[in-house]
């Protein structure tokens, strides 16, 4: 869930929505619809609610209620550790919000692959899985008749997939979207295993070993790495040319 209000300036930029996180965050704040709220950007980055001024609060209100259904194809939602998943591995918003984590600047990196353009190119079929990144070049012509683009757009974007190709193991690693895999411990996977083979080589007790992993994350990665489904997407992205060792301590 997140807050939406009117736009206000916090830390020099100008935000008008905010991360309510999960239910439990809604109903300990108690934040309801038309609410008064005071805003703050969590980690001098991300907005976040604070606080609900309860004294200006509208007589008639409604407390939170998380949605049951999925609103992009209607599954029942699921809860884990908080927070809601929708388990539809056919959702389209669960592609979509894959390919857009994928090719954001923390994992892949692809400069100008934002998440306007990642819904529009995912609604016209030109990107429908992590692989057709790498597959888009076959659509150069024709994403230069797209509104927006044009022949250097075009070739910067390209030229930023082709160079995503060489990042480190970290980058590839937390851009997969392994659960409760974040950017920290992507590095320390990378940093200890060396290469994407040894750490399926990894035995769930050692894995489970490894500082600041535990087993929650361990048996995260596993069953990650033990899909079939999964396995073939790496192959996949090896024959396409991506970097699966470590790099550097940079």
């Amino acid at each position: 869930p997140n807050a939406i209000f009117n736009p206000v300036h916090v830390d020099g930029s100008l935000v008008s929505k905010a991360t309510l996180h999960n239910e439990d965050y809604c109903i300990q704040k108690d934040v309801r619809i038309n609410d008064i709220i005071s805003i703050r950007k969590a980690g001098d980055v991300i907005p976040e609610v604070v606080e609900v001024k309860l004294d200006r609060r509208e007589k008639k209100s409604t407390p939170f209620k998380m949605i049951e259904n999925c609103p992009i194809c209607n599954t029942k939602l699921i809860k884990k550790d908080a927070m809601h998943f929708c388990p539809n591995e056919n959702c389209p918003a669960r592609h979509t919000e894959g390919l857009i984590h994928f090719a954001s600047r923390d994992a892949m990196n692809i400069d100008g692959m934002g998440e306007a353009i990642v819904q529009d190119f995912y609604n016209m079929g030109y990107l429908r899985k992590i692989t057709d990144f790498y597959h888009l070049s076959n659509y150069r012509d024709q994403l230069m008749t797209l509104e927006g683009f044009g022949e250097k757009s075009v070739n910067n974007l390209l030229e930023s997939i082709k160079n995503s190709k060489s990042n480190s193991l970290e980058k590839v690693l937390f851009a997969l979207g392994i659960r409760h895999v974040g950017k920290k411990t992507a590095k320390i996977l990378a940093k200890r295993y060396k290469n994407i083979d040894n750490l399926f080589n990894a035995s769930l007790e050692e894995l489970t070993n490894v500082n600041d992993v535990g087993e929650i994350i361990a048996k995260s990665i596993k069953s990650y790495l033990d899909n079939i489904e999964n396995q073939k997407l790496i192959d996949e992205l090896k024959e396409l040319g991506l970097n699966f060792e470590y790099l550097s301590d940079n």
